[in-house]
C-alpha cells in the first residue's frame, strides 16, 4: 500500500513508486542473494479509501472530490510509467470503489483526467463491508461504473478490505449491516458464506483476485 492518509501525493511521490518496484518487486536489488525472492511484490494499491469523504470532509457532489478523482488517475499514470520504466512486473492497484455513494463521480473523474486508464491498471481495489444487500451493489455499481469508462471486463476486482466484527456475543456499536452482537462462530459462517457468494457470482466471481481480511486480529 502506498499510502497518503487525508491528502494527495505529489508528483515526485507517485514517480518514486518506480525505485519501490526497482528494489522490492520481482529481481529487484533487495533479494539479491537471498532465498526468498518469491515474496517480491507484484501489486502496489496507491492510496486507501481515497473515493471516500471521511478523510477529507467533502462529499461526491463537492467540485474538490472530482478533482481529487482527476489527480488520483494523474498520479497513477505518473507512478505507472515509473515502474514500467524499470522493467519490473509490479502492477498498480486503481480504487473504483464508489464509497458507498451509489454515484459515479469518482470513475468518472478519474476517466476524464486519463481516457486510457483502464490499460494502467492491474486491478480495481473496493471495500465491499457488509451482508450480501450491501457487497452486491458496490460491486455491480463497480462493474457497471468501469464499464460504461470502456475499461475491459478482464481487469482483476480486488477486495483489499473486508471483514466482520465480533465480540463473540456483545453487542458492538455498528457492524456494517451485519448484527451487533454476533458470536465468534456465527462471524465466520457468515464471512465463509461472503466468499463463497461472490465466487458464485457469474459477474463478479470470474474477476474476483485478492481478498483480503481485515483484520485477523483482535486489534486491542
Amino acid at each position: 500500500l502506498a499510502g497518503f492518509h487525508g491528502r494527495m501525493p505529489t508528483e515526485a511521490e507517485a514517480r518514486n513508486l518506480g525505485s519501490w518496484a526497482a528494489e522490492f518487486g520481482p529481481g529487484g536489488s533487495f533479494w539479491a542473494g537471498r532465498a526468498d525472492g518469491h515474496l517480491a511484490v507484484h501489486q502496489i494499491e496507491l492510496g486507501n479509501e481515497t473515493s471516500y469523504s471521511h478523510q477529507y470532509g467533502d462529499t461526491y457532489s463537492s467540485p474538490s472530490y472530482t478533482q481529487r478523482a482527476r489527480t488520483y488517475a494523474t498520479r497513477l499514470a505518473q507512478a505507472y510509467f515509473a515502474i514500467a520504466a524499470t522493467g519490473r512486473r509490479v502492477g498498480l492497484l486503481a480504487q473504483a470503489d464508489d464509497g458507498g455513494t451509489g454515484s459515479a463521480a469518482w470513475v468518472n473523474g478519474m476517466f476524464a483526467a486519463v481516457p486510457n486508464l483502464g490499460s494502467l491498471v492491474d486491478g480495481w481495489t473496493v471495500h465491499p463491508y457488509g451482508p450480501r444487500s450491501r457487497w452486491k451493489p458496490k460491486l455491480d455499481r463497480l462493474i457497471a461504473q468501469t464499464a460504461a469508462r470502456g475499461a475491459p471486463a478482464s481487469i482483476p476486482i480486488d477486495v483489499t478490505e473486508y471483514g466482520i466484527s465480533t465480540s463473540n456475543g456483545r453487542a458492538l456499536s455498528d457492524n456494517y449491516g451485519w448484527p451487533v452482537n454476533q458470536t465468534y462462530g456465527q462471524a465466520a459462517t457468515a464471512l465463509d458464506t461472503t466468499v463463497r457468494e461472490m465466487l458464485a457470482d457469474p459477474a463478479i466471481g470470474p474477476r474476483l483476485r485478492l481478498f483480503m481480511i481485515y483484520a485477523a486480529h483482535d486489534l486491542r
